[in-house]
């Protein structure tokens, strides 16, 4: 029976919130063709503007494939005057599955599907990639998961099925800033006066971190995941002990934050561990005297 897209966007809107959860009953299929982190021209979580990155972008055009079986909410182009949704997405589809996860297919090229379809067939070809949308570079698709009870954006590549190479990032440039915004680096300064310190990075190679764990004396001081984004009022939050966000993770956009902690006089062993995304860690460690 065909769904009225009216009644879909009311349910969506009065659905109660809950506690946001990865288990869901089965993983989406990926969109489009990626087997390394070259497929990828923009991660999730990274910086846009200012803001977060709400989805990942391939980095090639190519044929686009419903990820999941899911009811059209809509199917717009700039040509749509649909002032609502006047954004960079360009030509886009937005579907929303049983577990009400919208999935959003943006910046194609062409739509492959009727106007008055309502359904997406997982695995069914609906678009072309590209050229569409407001990206810096002729790149692919946009391609972004939220999950509509809990308000969470939800990086697709936890739900997608793993690509085949992964690196573990090796991050450099790792610096203590203290509250007056003086700045230790950690491979020049091993003595600091006690206080409360951002500890940050400023570059990473070959890709940025999934997740990354602080220890400071063998006890855990945060750890801040990238695998969802939350919504809280009209800004996004990057998750850890406490909601970070976007100017506390990117700091004028050079530094990105790994832990806010306190330093205690002594001998002090701060060890940072970075994971990707099949969970491979790397640690750097820096044994330090705090006065």
């Amino acid at each position: 029976m065909k769904l009225r897209k009216s009644s879909i966007i009311k349910a969506i809107v009065f659905s109660a919130i809950t506690a946001f959860s990865l288990e869901y009953s089965a993983a989406v299929d990926w969109p489009q063709q990626a087997q390394t982190k070259d497929d990828f021209a923009v991660d999730f979580a990274r910086p846009c503007g200012n803001t977060f990155s709400t989805g990942i972008i391939f980095a090639n055009t190519d044929t686009v494939k419903a990820s999941d079986t899911a009811t059209i909410l809509l199917q717009f182009e700039p040509s749509d005057s649909l002032s609502m949704f006047d954004s960079p997405l360009g030509n886009a589809i937005i579907a929303v599955n049983e577990e009400n996860l919208m999935n959003t297919y943006a910046n194609l090229d062409e739509i492959k599907i009727a106007k008055d379809d309502y359904m997406l067939v997982e695995g069914e070809e609906i678009a072309v990639s590209g050229k569409s949308g407001w990206q810096k570079e002729p790149w692919g698709l946009e391609f972004k998961i939220a999950d509509i009870q809990s308000q969470t954006v939800i990086n697709p590549l936890v739900l997608l099925p793993k690509i085949i190479e992964t690196e573990v990032p090796h991050l450099y440039n790792i610096s203590l800033v203290n509250k007056n915004g003086l700045p230790y680096n950690l491979t020049q300064n091993k003595a600091l006066p006690a206080g409360t310190y951002n500890l940050y990075f400023e570059g990473y190679d070959p890709q940025p971190p999934f997740k990354v764990t602080v220890l400071i004396n063998g006890k855990e001081a945060e750890t801040i995941t990238y695998n969802m984004l939350k919504k809280i009022g009209r800004s996004l939050f990057a998750g850890g002990k406490r909601n970070y966000p976007f100017d506390a993770i990117f700091a004028g956009q050079k530094k990105q934050l790994l832990a806010t902690t306190s330093l205690t006089k002594g001998k002090t062993l701060l060890v940072i561990q970075s994971f990707d995304l099949n969970g491979n860690e790397r640690n750097i460690s820096y044994t330090l005297d705090i006065y």
